[in-house]
């Protein structure tokens, strides 16, 4: 079988040549004392030359003067410089450095810290050992102290192949970085206020908890029965809450069978939670709690720029209802409008609707059309008709919508919550008349989970449901303006 193309010949020749020279490119272990940023931290200490430093890195830079040799190596935390002089090595490892090594290799260097005449922090070699030889070649730009040249931009590079461009591209590994820590705060956060978090099935047999076309597979030890990869864990998760536990949440990967664009990826992060006793307003107050909390504990301050924009996270966030958002933007009370009256505004304003929709879902439609674009500083928007919130508690004292909130930051929505429907017998009915609402997609009429519905049966106390959408919310922290940006490994179509 050919070696892929991309294996490099050259490399490939270098490769072998260790090998002759019974230098194993690739071996089990190494030893390092230090990594690059502690040196550059402890500098004024280390440069005395009495401390000997062993670091591990990837060769990036490469320059041969003779006798002397010049690389820089950088490892996850910084990148220091190398020099190595013939004198201090025999003809065998020289060979190895000086013919053999390629940018991209990864080394591991031990001897003395020292400042150049030039005034630059290196590392005098006195010991180096190969610890894998690269055979594909990673592009680094070259990096001054104010201009990086040559810089990644395929976006075959940037998005498909993570592992090489991570390596010329410290921001973006930063912002995945970043992610991990902002999710492990997100958890920290959880548990101070005392929710357990739990799991929930990733393959169900009944999908539910969204409107969201699913990936579905068949399950062979069940005669091939057809299964869903989970769009949501809401029903699971309400479950807990009618089996005894008061507060829980899970951090989980969704699919949903859909677009892709800078804020969807059919496979994404999720965090839902679920409190007992309590309603979508207390709710409200813990979603922008947990919010400006991880943007201090980050930033230092609740106010963060996005792209350009100031946005203050600072609580408590405008409270809008869907209805006001709407009648702010058309100058008239939706609520007096009848279905042919809207329909023809939606008309008139090239707004696309299905029609035999009922009002609520033709509110909603104006809602999206009109109002997203506007909502730049957080707010709440709340009660949401009931058409379209078929899990979701009737809002007090408006009939024909129901408690529901949507989180928004930057025209995005970011989140999702209800005081949770409580009632077995009236969610029954919600569904099924659900399943006969048309809306035009190809993923209508889902399946009622009547399991769902039996645990709600024996009991499910007044609770509020939280969902946030994770990927969104490290888009706003990291100043990413994709969510490809912090997906480590977002869908693309095959290459190979």
């Amino acid at each position: 079988m050919k070696l892929p193309d991309y294996f490099d010949e050259t490399m490939l020749k270098k490769r072998a040549e260790l090998q002759r020279m019974n230098i194993n490119p690739y071996p089990y272990s190494f030893h390092k004392t230090h990594d690059i940023q502690q040196i550059r931290d402890n500098e004024a200490r280390l440069t005395d030359q009495s401390t000997t430093c062993s670091i591990v890195g990837r060769v990036t830079s490469l320059r041969s003067m003779g006798k002397s040799i010049f690389f820089d190596i950088m490892d996850n935390t910084a990148s220091i410089q190398i020099y190595a002089n013939k004198n201090s090595f025999d003809d065998y490892h020289w060979t190895m450095l000086s013919k053999l090594t390629d940018i991209g290799d990864i080394m591991n260097v031990t001897g003395y810290i020292f400042k150049t005449r030039m005034g630059e922090l290196s590392l005098h070699a006195e010991n180096i050992t190969i610890v894998c030889k690269s055979v594909v070649r990673i592009p680094y730009g070259k990096v001054t102290d104010d201009k990086t040249y040559n810089k990644v931009a395929d976006p075959e590079i940037k998005y498909r192949e993570r592992y090489i461009f991570w390596q010329t591209d410290q921001e973006y590994r930063r912002k995945i970085e970043m992610r991990f820590r902002i999710t492990n705060l997100i958890r920290k956060w959880m548990e101070q206020e005392e929710f357990l978090e739990v799991l929930t099935p990733t393959i169900e047999l009944v999908y539910g908890g969204a409107e969201a076309r699913p990936f579905y597979t068949g399950i062979w030890a069940l005669d091939n029965q057809k299964a869903y990869l989970r769009i949501s864990p809401e029903l699971y998760l309400k479950r807990y809450i009618a089996s005894g536990f008061p507060k829980v949440f899970t951090i989980c990967q969704n699919f949903r069978n859909e677009g892709i664009d800078k804020s969807h990826n059919p496979e994404f992060t999720m965090m839902e939670w679920y409190e007992a006793g309590t309603d979508y307003v207390r709710q409200m107050e813990r979603f922008e709690q947990l919010i400006s909390y991880l943007a201090k504990e980050i930033y230092g301050t609740m106010v963060i720029t996005y792209q350009g924009r100031t946005i203050d996270l600072t609580p408590p966030w405008r409270r809008l209802s869907m209805t006001d958002a709407i009648n702010e933007e058309i100058g008239k009370d939706v609520l007096q409008m009848d279905i042919n009256d809207i329909e023809s505004y939606m008309s008139a304003h090239n707004i696309d609707f299905f029609e035999g929709q009922p009002k609520g879902m033709l509110i909603a439609h104006l809602f999206e059309a009109l109002c997203e674009s506007k909502l730049i500083q957080p707010t709440f928007v709340i009660d949401h008709p009931l058409e379209i919130s078929p899990l979701t508690k009737s809002k007090r004292g408006k009939p024909g919508f129901v408690e529901r909130f949507e989180p928004y930051i930057n025209c995005m929505e970011i989140g999702n919550a209800y005081s949770e429907l409580t009632d077995p017998v009236e969610q029954f009915e919600r569904l099924a008349s659900q399943r006969e609402i048309k809306t035009g997609d190809d993923f209508e009429n889902h399946p009622v989970d009547y399991d769902f519905l039996k645990a709600v049966g024996v009991g499910l106390p007044p609770t509020g449901g939280v969902g946030i959408g994770i990927d969104r919310i490290i888009m706003l922290l990291t100043d990413s303006p994709t969510i490809r940006d912090i997906i480590p490994f977002p869908m693309m179509k095959p290459k190979y």
